[in-house]
């Protein structure tokens, strides 16, 4: 019986030296020795977009002044926009259109005119250093326009006893009776500057959409002498300042 317990007592002892060392390792952590350093934790950096100096071509066309003309506006205009894409960044831009118009106002006065335009600039994105290719662009421009314009205020018919009467709207108000006004051929050159603001959105591969406010501020004007301008091509109403929309297709060339 005592060798039994004797036995039992050795077992015993040789099974808490088993578990005392493994308990001793599980909770203790490993200590990494002096010659390692302890590793440190990547830290995940968000991936920016990175463009050459020269990024492509794009070509554009506004069909904001046609669709205003088939919907009843006074003016129809169509540009074409070139720009060059540095770094996804800066956009110098130039722009060539052509305006026209032909309307009546309330007093019975005839406008005609139709003339090119010409507007530089650089546009800034500040979405470049995005890459779902969508951009937020503001800018500046110059524009020119050298047109030619006629201006008549015929009286209507009388329709008792026919011929022309005076127009009743363009009264002198110092000697009186009517006043016919019938210029042809009227020569003027303005100049003006725009501030743009717009977004222009990747829609598929190399195609580009959208739109932009512009700011117009007139630079100088040299009216003709038997009258102002009503419309410059480019410009629109002639008068101190204005505002334009433009929406704008956009190509980005394959080279």
């Amino acid at each position: 019986m005592e060798r039994k317990i004797f036995n039992y007592s050795i077992s015993l002892a040789f099974c808490l030296l088993m578990i005392l060392p493994l308990r001793a390792q599980n909770g203790n952590p490993t200590v990494p020795s002096r010659g390692t350093p302890p590793k440190k934790e990547k830290k995940e950096t968000k991936e920016e977009a990175h463009y050459p100096l020269y990024n492509g071509v794009s070509v554009g066309m506004d069909m904001w002044g046609i669709g205003s003309s088939v919907l009843g506006g006074d003016f129809l205009s169509s540009e074409v926009a070139v720009d060059v894409n540095l770094k996804n960044r800066f956009f110098p831009i130039a722009e060539v259109g052509y305006g026209t118009t032909d309307t009546w106002n309330e007093k019975g006065i005839h406008y005609q005119s139709s003339a090119p335009y010409f507007r530089i600039g650089m546009d800034y994105n500040a979405l470049y250093k995005k890459k779902h290719g969508h951009m937020l662009l503001v800018g500046l421009r110059y524009g020119i326009s050298n047109f030619k314009y006629d201006i008549n205020a015929l009286g209507p018919n009388d329709p008792i006893y026919g011929g022309t009467v005076g127009n009743p709207n363009l009264n002198d108000e110092i000697w009186g009776g009517s006043l016919p006004y019938d210029y042809k051929g009227m020569k003027s050159t303005m100049q003006w500057a725009e501030f743009c603001v717009g977004i222009r959105a990747h829609v598929w591969k190399a195609l580009y959409m959208g739109w932009s406010l512009r700011f117009k501020f007139k630079l100088s004007a040299s009216p003709d002498k038997y009258g102002d301008p009503w419309y410059v091509p480019g410009f629109g109403k002639y008068g101190s300042n204005t505002m334009g929309v433009a929406y704008t297709i956009t190509y980005k060339l394959p080279y």
